[in-house]
């Protein structure tokens, strides 16, 4: 699928990756709009915002997919039991 249709599914709460991703277990998640306590004590709205899971588990927040992943149509869903362990 294209990112478009990744997206809507990240906006249903789903998680999705690329086929062309080498490294298994990496997949993008839409972490929803929340609220923060910054430094100076106050508490601002969070963005939601795209977060990536790295294959070793590490969490990298505000994650912007590169121009060939806007345009790929490798995506899928990471959910989905059809695509369990992303394989072709």
């Amino acid at each position: 699928m294209d990112f478009s249709a990744a997206l809507e599914l990240l906006r249903d709460g789903r998680r999705v990756a690329r086929r062309s991703w080498i490294q298994p277990g990496k997949y993008v998640y839409l972490e929803p709009e929340s609220v923060c306590v910054c430094p100076d004590g106050r508490s601002r709205p969070l963005a939601a915002h795209l977060r990536f899971v790295t294959a070793d588990g590490t969490v990298q927040a505000g994650v912007q997919p590169s121009h060939a992943g806007l345009l790929a149509d490798d995506w899928y869903d990471v959910d989905a039991p059809e695509e369990a362990g992303g394989g072709d």
